[in-house]
């Protein structure tokens, strides 16, 4: 399971142990510490094996929640994403900290939109800004979603203030850049490839209209560098983006639909 590249997926260890009751004995919290580093260090099996200790101890404490959450991130990392999310709905009923609380929507969130489920991603992501301030993460990855989600639906100006948003108080980070990328768009199209070389990008846009595809060249300005986007049609709805990039892909392999103005 992918979740939205560049984003946080932990919240702070020191603040939750700092917090703990006094029912949580001091070799659970060095389970959970373990949990936490192993996690960061990509050693999913060990941070499996930490949280399970910390909940076999301590099953329904409000700490517990973030056990769970850990232990349903590393085994949706792990490609077990119906055990990874049954761990994210009991951090949800247990933990009372709002950080933790808008970190397990958004992940959740993530889940239905990558299974297609748009509706009940929606609902995650919205859930996830009524716990966090527009100004602090994960707010900027759920107002990205939304605008995302919005834009499928083809509610393209309710995207836009989503995407601006993510602008305007996260300016400077990458998902503000993928967030200006995506807006002011008014349809969908496939791209093919990113080419900064003009001969490459002439002979695929001409292998592709050869193939039947109204293919063209779109020019974008990135990070100084003129690139030239080779994209096929243009979309009212996602769908019917979607009927065409079966026919893109047997000539490249990784071509993608993407939102275009």
């Amino acid at each position: 399971m992918r979740f939205l590249a560049g984003v946080t997926t932990i919240v702070s260890l020191t603040a939750l142990l700092a917090g703990c009751n006094a029912a949580v004995s001091p070799e659970a919290k060095g389970y959970l510490q373990s949990a936490d580093t192993a996690f960061r260090r990509e050693d999913d099996q060990a941070a499996i094996e930490a949280t399970s200790r910390f909940i076999r101890m301590h099953p329904r404490l409000e700490e517990s929640g973030e056990a769970y959450y850990i232990r349903g991130l590393a085994r949706c990392r792990e490609g077990k994403i119906n055990a990874g999310k049954d761990d994210l709905q009991t951090a949800l009923t247990l933990t009372k900290r709002k950080d933790l609380i808008a970190l397990v929507n958004c992940r959740l969130g993530d889940m239905s939109y990558q299974s297609g489920e748009m509706t009940t991603s929606e609902k995650y992501y919205r859930a996830a800004l009524e716990y966090v301030r527009p100004k602090v993460p994960p707010a900027d990855e759920a107002m990205y979603r939304l605008g995302c989600i919005l834009q499928r639906e083809g509610r393209w100006r309710e995207a836009d203030l989503f995407f601006s948003k993510v602008v305007h108080f996260f300016e400077g980070t990458a998902l503000a850049e993928r967030a200006a990328d995506h807006s002011h768009a008014v349809q969908w199209s496939i791209q093919a490839a990113a080419m900064s070389n003009i001969t490459s990008a002439k002979h695929l846009r001409g292998r592709l209209r050869s193939a039947g595809l109204n293919a063209r060249t779109d020019l974008e300005l990135k990070s100084g560098r003129v690139m030239r986007l080779v994209r096929v049609g243009s979309y009212r709805t996602y769908g019917q983006a979607q009927a065409d990039l079966g026919k893109v892909r047997r000539i490249v392999s990784d071509a993608f639909i993407t939102s275009a103005r």
